[in-house]
C-alpha cells in the first residue's frame, strides 16, 4: 500500500510558486512586486521626480516660514501654519490616544462601536457625519457622562487641540504627567 502511495505522489509534481522582487531578486514573503526596501526606494525616487517636475513647471509648495522645534530647538521650515515640531520629535512625542482603535469592542454585527450603540439605544438617530467622542479617550468606558456627540470636522479639530496640548505638557517632563494630562484633557474637551 505504501509503495502505491509513493508512486502516486511521485507521478504528480507539486509546484510552489516563489515570488521574487522585481528589482533586487530577493524572495518575497508578501504578494507585492517589490521587497520593502526596494518599494521605499522606488517611492522616494517617484517623489523626487514629482516634486522636481512641479518646481520646473513653476509650481512651488507653500511654505509658512521658519520656526524652531519645541522639543529639540532645531530650526525647521514650516509646511503647515501650525507646525511646531520636526519630524523626528513628532514621531517620538506624538500622543496617540488609542493604539489599535480598530480592535475596540464593537456590536455583534460589527457595524458600530459600543459607545455609538449606547447613544443609538437612547433613540437618537446619528448620521454618518456624527461621531461619538469618549471624553477620557477610553473606548471601553461607555457611560453617558463620558460620551460626547461631535461632527467629524469638530472631532478632528478637538483631537488636534488635544495633541498640541499633550506635546506642550509632555515637554515639561513632569513626574506627574498622566494625572496632569487626565485633568487637562477633561477640561479641554468639555470647554471645546
Amino acid at each position: 500500500m505504501s509503495t502505491i502511495l509513493c508512486i502516486f505522489a511521485n507521478s504528480f509534481k507539486i509546484h510552489i510558486m516563489v515570488r521574487h522582487c522585481k528589482t533586487c531578486g530577493c524572495e518575497l514573503t508578501t504578494e507585492r512586486k517589490w521587497c520593502e526596501s526596494c518599494r521605499k526606494a522606488k517611492k522616494r525616487e517617484y517623489a523626487k521626480k514629482h516634486y522636481r517636475n512641479l518646481i520646473d513647471e513653476g509650481i512651488m509648495k507653500t511654505r509658512y516660514g521658519i520656526t524652531n522645534c519645541v522639543y529639540c530647538g532645531k530650526e525647521i521650515i514650516k509646511n503647515r501654519p501650525d507646525q511646531d515640531t520636526c519630524f523626528d520629535c513628532y514621531k517620538a512625542h506624538h500622543y496617540k490616544t488609542v493604539e489599535n482603535y480598530n480592535f475596540t469592542k464593537r456590536t455583534k454585527d460589527g457595524s458600530a462601536t459600543l459607545g455609538r450603540q449606547t447613544i443609538l439605544n437612547l433613540g437618537f438617530r446619528l448620521s454618518y457625519d456624527l461621531i461619538i467622542h469618549h471624553i477620557d479617550e477610553n473606548p471601553s468606558n461607555n457611560i453617558l457622562s463620558n460620551l460626547m456627540i461631535l461632527s467629524r470636522k469638530n472631532h478632528g479639530k478637538l483631537h488636534n487641540i488635544l495633541a498640541k496640548n499633550w506635546s506642550l505638557l509632555s515637554k515639561g517632563n513632569s513626574s506627574n504627567l498622566e494625572n496632569c494630562w487626565n485633568i487637562l484633557r477633561g477640561q479641554l474637551t468639555t470647554a471645546y
